[in-house]
């Protein structure tokens, strides 16, 4: 069977979630055929998992609000073609900082587990490297948290090359720490090794010092397509054309306003995630005027700080216009919740003080108990517009909604 070297394993860490259906190290290997899986299409090996999620809180949440952070968890792992099989809820009374959770309620997630027959564990909250691996010791499947299912369909989605580099970023960030391996291969000694310190240098020493090289190498591709983006902004701006974000929490319906008004051909799917790449487009505005609207990557509540830091120069469309444009699903019974880490993360760009719109998205689909929290919110002082993005026959008082906010930023 041919070896893999170490940035392959280190690519190929976050399909942790696939390590019980290939022998250790030759993840990328089937172990029947001998012969290298096409990795281009991960749907399916992702279907051959059955999956137990977990979700926790060192609080008492509301019924509804466990099932909520299930529900997300669960499209996560589905657009990832993982089937759901079982969930169950823990509060965390104290912290067991071997396991996370209690002696018992390890035991009790073993027996779901088995019970379901489950290959594969999905925690909604963030593990440790070193609770990962007790867990897996323990129950004897894969342990993984929302993080790597996370990280793991941004790799599935990244189709440029600043996305894959970003992806890839990202991945290498969140495997660094989790490089110590339950099997015996990686505490070989080897050598003989060139580039190493000396024959006696392990496999894990080599493997991380390669990982932190390509690390350096994917920031310096990064920043100098970033420098490229930088020109095309400036180009944009020297034609005194005004620039419009349209941001938002995954699937709110970002696309699909881009789609209707530009006549673009923007990938516009129902599955968390399916833009990545920002994709800009002008508007004629309803004035006579046109502005450049630009779709971005959506939020998602526990946005990974890897990603965060590694789509920087994408998410900095944000940053650098002149009206954002934000899309909620008003049909979700928690879109205060995206409202929220849309917010969050606008501030933490420093860009939510910028002119804004609110777009409440499908209300169409919109429940007598969730309209009066919509209702409530368009009274909080947020500058609202309730719309069906995919049914409407014109958004024509969205875009002079838009016209004037740009308007009154340069007359001010």
């Amino acid at each position: 069977m041919p070896q893999l070297s170490p940035i392959d394993r280190l690519q190929n860490h976050v399909a942790r979630a696939y390590y019980h259906l290939f022998p250790p190290c030759s993840i990328c290997y089937d172990s029947h055929m001998q012969t290298k899986l096409d990795m281009t299409k991960p749907q399916d090996i992702f279907r051959k998992i059955t999956a137990m999620l977990v979700v926790t809180s060192d609080q008492a949440p509301s019924r509804a609000a466990a099932e909520r952070r299930r529900d997300e968890l669960e499209s996560l792992c589905t657009t990832l073609g993982i089937k759901c099989a079982c969930w169950d809820f823990f509060n965390i009374r104290s912290f067991n900082s071997a396991t996370y959770i209690g002696t018992g309620q390890v035991q009790r997630l073993a027996w779901y587990a088995q019970e379901n027959q489950c290959n594969l564990v999905v925690f909604n909250n963030s593990v440790s490297p070193r609770i990962q691996r007790n867990l897996e010791q323990i129950l004897g499947i894969a342990v993984v948290d929302r993080q790597e299912i996370i990280l793991q369909i941004f790799a599935n989605r990244a189709t440029t090359r600043e996305a894959r580099l970003q992806v890839e970023l990202a991945q290498l960030q969140y495997s660094l720490p989790r490089l110590k391996r339950k099997w015996g291969e990686l505490s070989q000694q080897r050598g003989g090794v060139k580039g190493a310190k000396g024959s006696g240098e392990k496999q894990l020493e080599l493997d991380r010092r390669q990982a932190q090289a390509r690390i350096v190498r994917l920031k310096r591709e990064i920043d100098e397509i970033g420098k490229s983006r930088d020109v095309q902004r400036r180009n944009r701006r020297q034609g005194n054309v005004p620039n419009v974000a349209i941001v938002g929490y995954t699937n709110s319906g970002k696309s699909t306003l881009l789609n209707r008004i530009s006549d673009a051909n923007v990938l516009s799917e129902d599955k968390l995630f399916a833009t990545l790449d920002p994709t800009t487009r002008r508007v004629h505005l309803p004035g006579g005027g046109t502005s450049l609207f630009t779709d971005t990557v959506g939020f998602v509540s526990d946005l990974p700080h890897e990603l965060v830091d590694s789509f920087k120069s994408t998410l900095e469309e944000a940053v650098l216009a002149d009206v954002l444009l934000i899309v909620l699903d008003a049909s979700r019974d928690d879109f205060l919740m995206c409202w929220e880490t849309t917010r969050s993360v606008l501030e933490d760009l420093k860009a939510f003080d910028k002119p804004r719109l609110v777009l409440l998205n499908k209300m169409d689909l919109v429940t007598e108990e969730t309209l009066f929290a919509i209702n409530s919110f368009c009274l909080s002082g947020e500058r609202c517009l309730k719309v069906s993005v995919k049914d409407d026959p014109n958004l024509e008082e969205v875009l002079s909604t838009i016209e004037n906010m740009i308007s009154s930023k340069e007359n001010p």
